[in-house]
This record gives C-alpha cells, sequence and structure tokens, in this order.
C-alpha cells in the first residue's frame, strides 16, 4: 500500500467519527516516533546509511548505525468515558499506525520521483480495542497490533512476548489470552510450490494461542508469566491428491520474565524464554512463529528448541551520572540433526549518559557481539562509541527526547566476521577488519 493510500484511510477514518458533544481534538490522540540523520564511512566513499556494524544485520548491538524510519500513531475514541466517569465506564477506541523507513537512499527520498523504488510504507496496527463492555475490567481486543511488552532500547531489540501479528485478544484484570494467525512469511514452512517453477503455489496458517500473566508485588516488583502454542495443519498437493507435501506440526513456548523496581527510574529486568519445534524462532529480533533451522526427514520439527536469556538495566546514579546496560544470549537448533543446524548468538552492551548541562548530555556507549553457526569460528565485533547530544527539553533523563546527536563509532571485527562479511557494513565497504562510522541523527517522540 502506497503511502499516499495509508494517509487518506486515516484520514477517512477520522471523519467517519460521529460528530458528538465532544470536538475531534478530544477524541483524537496522537503519537510519533522518529529518527532521521546522515552518515559517513571517512575511510570509504560508499553510502553507508544504515549500513549497521551489528552480526547479521539483526537488531542487537547497538542502533547508532539504523537508518532512517518514521512511525505514527492515531488513536481515536470511539467512546470515550467523562471526565468524572469512575473506572469501570466503558470505553472503545481504534488505532492506527502507518510506518515508513528508506528502502533504497536517503530518506528524503520521499519528496522525489523516485519514491516508489526509495521510500518503504506500512500499516504497522490497525485495531479497535475496548473495555468494561458486559463485565466491568473485562476488556477486548481485535486486528493488527504491536502485542508486545518492553524492549532493550539500546539495541532496538523487543523480546520475550514480541507478538505482533493479527488476531483477536480478551483480558480480564492480570490475565490476557489471544488468538494470532500468522501466514506471510516467505518461509518454507509456510509455502508450498505445487508445480516446480520456483514460485509458491499454496499457503498454510500458522495459528499461536497465547497466555500471560503479571503478577505485581507491593514494591512495584512484578513476574510476568507466558505461554504459547503454536499449530501448523497438513498442507496436501490439491482435494484430489491427499498425498501430504508438509506434515502438520506443532510447538510451545514458556517464559517469565521479572521486573525489579530499583526507585528514582532504576530497574532491572531479567527473562528466560524457551520454544519447542516449530516455535523455535529466537534469534535476536526474531518472534517465536519464525522457525529455525531445518526439519527432520519426515518433514517435522522435533527435537529443534530455541532459548533467549536477556538481562536489561538502568541505574540512576545520581543527578550527573546514568548507567544503561544489557546481556542477551540466543541458542537453538533445527531438527535435522546436522551439526551445522545450530547456532549461538550472544551480546553486551552498556551506554553511560553523563549530563555535563541540562541540555547537553555525552554519551558513550560500548557493546561486544559474537554469532557462531554450526561449527564455524565465532564472528565477532567490539564496538566503541562517543555520541555528544543536545537535549532541548533540558531533562536529566536517558529518555528526554528530542535528541539531536553527533556520533562516531569504532568497530574492529574478528577475522571469522570478514571472512564472512557477515555484518551490513561489511558487505557494503568489503574486508577490513576495523570499521569507522561518522554520523549525525535527531530522534524524537512524543
Amino acid at each position: 500500500m502506497g503511502s499516499s493510500r495509508l494517509w487518506l484511510l486515516a484520514l477517512a477514518v477520522m471523519l467517519s467519527l460521529p460528530a458528538r458533544a465532544q470536538s475531534l481534538s478530544e477524541r483524537l490522540d496522537f503519537s510519533m516516533y522518529g529518527r532521521v540523520g546522515v552518515g559517513w564511512a571517512p575511510t570509504s566513499g560508499e553510502f553507508i546509511q544504515g549500513k549497521t556494524f551489528n552480526l547479521t544485520g539483526r537488531s542487537v548491538g547497538g542502533r547508532l548505525e539504523e537508518g532512517d524510519y518514521l512511525e505514527l500513531t492515531m488513536k481515536f475514541h470511539l467512546l470515550k468515558p467523562a471526565a468524572d466517569a469512575g473506572p469501570d465506564a466503558p470505553y472503545a477506541y481504534a488505532v492506527l499506525t502507518p510506518a515508513m523507513w528508506a528502502d533504497n537512499g536517503l530518506f528524503i527520498g520521499l519528496t522525489s520521483n523516485r519514491f516508489s523504488s526509495t521510500l518503504a510504507t506500512e500499516l504497522g496496527e490497525a485495531y479497535v480495542a475496548a473495555g468494561n463492555i458486559v463485565v466491568p475490567g473485562l476488556r477486548f481486543w481485535g486486528g493488527v497490533r504491536f502485542y508486545r511488552g518492553t524492549n532493550v532500547y539500546l539495541a532496538d531489540y523487543w523480546y520475550f512476548n514480541n507478538l505482533s501479528s493479527q488476531g483477536v485478544g480478551v483480558g480480564y484484570g492480570p490475565l490476557e489470552l489471544a488468538v494470532l494467525l500468522q501466514t506471510s512469511a516467505s518461509l518454507s514452512e509456510y509455502v508450498v510450490d505445487v508445480d516446480g517453477d520456483g514460485k509458491p503455489d499454496r499457503r498454510r496458517q500458522r495459528t499461536v494461542v497465547v497466555g500471560q500473566y503479571v503478577k505485581n508485588f507491593e514494591a512495584k516488583h512484578s513476574l510476568h508469566l507466558l505461554a504459547e502454542f503454536h499449530r501448523l495443519p497438513e498442507t496436501t498437493l490439491s482435494s484430489s491428491n491427499n498425498t501430504a507435501v508438509q506434515p502438520a506440526d506443532q510447538g510451545a513456548v514458556l517464559g517469565a520474565k521479572f521486573h525489579m523496581d530499583m526507585g528514582n527510574g532504576s530497574f532491572n529486568d531479567t527473562s528466560v524464554r524457551f520454544g519447542s519445534r516449530i516455535a523455535n524462532g529466537s534469534l535476536g529480533g526474531v518472534p517465536t512463529w519464525n522457525t529455525y533451522g531445518l526439519a527432520a526427514p519426515n518433514g517435522r520439527f522435533s527435537g529443534a528448541y530455541g532459548v533467549e536469556v536477556v538481562n536489561h538495566m538502568l541505574y540512576n546514579i545520581n543527578p550527573l551520572v546514568s548507567v544503561n546496560a544489557y546481556g542477551t544470549l540466543h541458542a537453538g537448533r533445527g531438527a535435522s540433526g546436522a551439526e551445522a543446524d545450530r547456532y549461538v548468538e550472544y551480546a553486551v552492551g552498556a551506554q553511560s549518559t553523563l549530563y555535563l548541562h541540562d541540555q547537553f548530555h555525552l554519551v558513550n556507549e560500548a557493546s561486544f557481539q559474537g554469532f557462531r553457526q554450526g561449527q564455524q569460528k565465532y564472528a565477532t565485533v567490539t564496538k566503541l562509541s562517543l555520541v555528544p547530544t543536545l537535549v532541548p527539553t533540558g531533562k536529566r533523563d536517558v529518555w528526554a527526547r528530542p535528541h539531536l546527536r553527533l556520533f562516531y563509532t569504532l568497530a574492529i571485527h574478528n577475522q571469522a566476521a570478514v571472512d564472512r562479511l557477515i555484518s551490513p557494513y561489511l558487505q557494503s565497504v568489503g574486508d577490513s577488519r576495523v570499521g569507522h562510522y561518522l554520523g549525525a541523527r535527531v530522534e524524537w517522540w512524543l
């Protein structure tokens, strides 16, 4: 869908809202996330915008080299309780979130006559939610939504329960249940090429049933429990030929995350998640339904698994210094039994923010990543960044925005990473063990 159609759709929804006593400004909430910048590789003339040093290009290991991105969220109150209404008053709202990013060049390509090949757009969310319907405290949602919890901001990494998808859900108190569908991925477990022409002819639908429970404690700590069940039906050649092309399969996920509130905005989150069979997706930034590896000879994923372990913390030491840090571990294997059908991926990173002035923060960041598949040697990269940052709001807070940043990142790859050209940066500039990235970026949210 083109960007112009997205905006027309959003406008149509706004205009379709019933004109009651409340004005449109009272019925519409607007939020936004955006980042736009420029980047150079000082030792190379290559276009380097968005070409991250991160191994395999996934969102673990630091986000400073990320490309441009803009996300707009419009929340339309279809039934908004009066200001003096109690907590049990019924409510309903619709959410639309168009998003766009550079697909081939700079973000400014939006204004050129090439934007169909330069700018990528999507409708990230389109759902309706309602609550206190029939029973006080009962809530519902349906549509496409960012169904997920917290993220490791430093690595732009949504973890533990990244279930963003199309589906329906119901919740009551600390318990949530949802049924989600996945059909659009181009992975082999979803599509079948019946006639051998290289194009998918049949597509099967994965159903994911999710249960989540959050126990809150008096000290503002919490325990979050997660369970998922995945099911893929059998695929046959045709209704007249019941020969199974892909056998039915299933998988399950169990996870737990503990949030510890340390006061003054400081916290520590620790999570562990285990997925089995077709629910073994666990590479950094990959949902559990992106099944990893190869099937067994019988076409099923018996014995496949994926493990994710994440620790994320923020410690506001005093009015002069904050430290934000994370550690991630992902490991798993497919079902083929082949030695190459397994992987280990890890990353550690930390960022300090020195509040040298209310409106000038000196940010320093370091990270180390490693990745190995099968018996390959570990590919690693060390990144060191210096990020002087202007903060117009004057807030001494790591979450204060907007940011106007200059940054320089030095990356040191080991020989295994260089030999495999394992990062987007290496694929752009060639076999250099040392990489340099000089950039400027603005980032904002509201």
